[in-house]
């Protein structure tokens, strides 16, 4: 496995984590705001947030994709929002978890679609993997409303797979920090025009408020700019495996910071993931042809 391999596969664990993280912090919200203003508070943060710092590194010029920009803006909108439908319903732990069908659906695209290779061992651990979700959300007790929380999940890994995919694309063209912020300025866009600003809830405590900056900034901006960086490097395949550590870092803050129990079965599908994650990062990497080159 080469440096940047290894270099992407780091920035995509990071990732994993900020997002576990807040993926807590953002239901602990949920008292006081609605999954949607939350989502909303995602896009607008981030987009202020990098703009400065985009047009710092001369990095703003869209240079003729604005089209591929819009798509992949609405594809994050998606992506958030259907991911709190998920953890609303679900728990942190479980919503978080089911999202992560994604890597299968990314592997079956670099095969049928990109004629890509995929070796067995990379299978092998999105297989393992998925099977951990199934454990970790104990999908075979589920019943009633908690079907709605799982079709938001399942409708977020799609979303989660396109976006792997649509960034690995875009990575080929663009610097991380262009594709980051013209996705989140075309996210922010959207969630105005369908929750205008002069309607979002101003009696917020100061808790919320705080967790709200924090889901924006170290749960949003940051971790998606390291998972850019990470598709600049590494497959989306192997990108999203990794990324499936997330809801063992969400179910564990969950747990200390939410009092959401985790049964012993919930325990082995978190740590089936994890193995699966540090598979893919000793021997499966090297595995899967890297990401496209560039067009000429």
């Amino acid at each position: 496995m080469d440096r940047s391999a290894r270099t992407g596969i780091a920035l995509a664990l990071l990732a994993a984590l900020f997002w576990g993280v807040s993926g807590a912090i953002a239901a602990d919200a949920f008292a006081e705001v609605s999954p949607t203003r939350v989502a909303e508070v995602r896009a607008i943060v981030t987009s202020v947030f990098f703009i400065p710092f985009a047009l710092y590194r001369g990095a703003l010029a869209p240079r003729g994709g604005l089209l591929w920009f819009a798509v992949f803006g609405t594809n994050l909108a998606i992506v958030n929002v259907t991911f709190y439908w998920a953890i609303e319903r679900l728990g942190v732990g479980p919503g978080a978890t089911i999202q992560f069908l994604a890597p299968i659906f990314v592997l079956l695209w670099m095969v049928l679609a990109q004629r890509r290779h995929v070796s067995s061992m990379v299978w092998i651990a999105a297989l393992v993997a998925v099977t951990g979700v199934f454990f970790i959300t104990e999908a075979w007790s589920l019943e009633g409303g908690d079907w709605v929380g799982v079709a938001w999940g399942l409708i977020s890994a799609v979303a989660f797979a396109s976006y792997l995919i649509l960034g690995e694309y875009l990575g080929r063209q663009y610097p991380s920090i262009t594709i980051v912020t013209w996705g989140f300025v075309f996210a922010a866009i959207i969630w105005m025009v369908v929750q205008p600003l002069w309607t979002f809830p101003t009696d917020l405590s100061g808790k919320v408020w705080a967790e709200l900056v924090w889901v924006g900034i170290m749960g949003t901006a940051l971790p998606f700019l390291f998972e850019v960086s990470a598709l600049r490097r590494a497959s989306s395949g192997i990108v999203g495996v990794i990324a499936t550590t997330e809801p063992v870092f969400a179910a564990a803050v969950a747990w200390v910071l939410l009092d959401q129990y985790l049964s012993p079965i919930q325990f082995v599908g978190g740590g089936m993931v994890l193995a699966a994650a540090a598979a893919i990062q000793r021997w499966g990497a090297a595995d899967v042809e890297g990401p496209l080159e560039p067009a000429r």
